[in-house]
């Protein structure tokens, strides 16, 4: 939750104007299958790559495929934020336990 600022700010630069990992003051991870970096600071990571541009020119839309996806171990208990564009964001709060044959 507290990268929900940071968030917003990223999403409001290019990163062909401004290093936003300096900026932003982030912490740039290796990545295994793609160049750019992980980011540090957050509880999940997806590597990706672009399997689909024919969108893009009509909805701004890339489709992508995870080819790796990374979390931190270290985070036992995160709550999650979920963009809802514009500044909004959903957090992930309470939790609820069902009955299930599974553990």
């Amino acid at each position: 939750m507290e990268l929900a600022p940071k968030v917003v700010g990223i999403g409001n630069y290019s990163g062909r104007d401004v290093d936003k990992f300096e900026r932003f003051r982030l912490t740039p991870a290796p990545a295994e299958r793609v160049a750019p970096p992980l980011v540090a600071e957050c509880f999940a990571n997806l590597e990706c790559r672009v399997v689909d541009t024919r969108l893009v020119n009509k909805f701004n839309l890339f489709v992508l495929e995870v080819i790796k996806a990374w979390t931190d171990p270290a985070q036992k208990h995160p709550k999650t934020i979920h963009h809802h564009g514009y500044g909004r964001f959903a957090v992930d709060d309470e939790m609820i336990k069902l009955k299930s044959r599974k553990p």
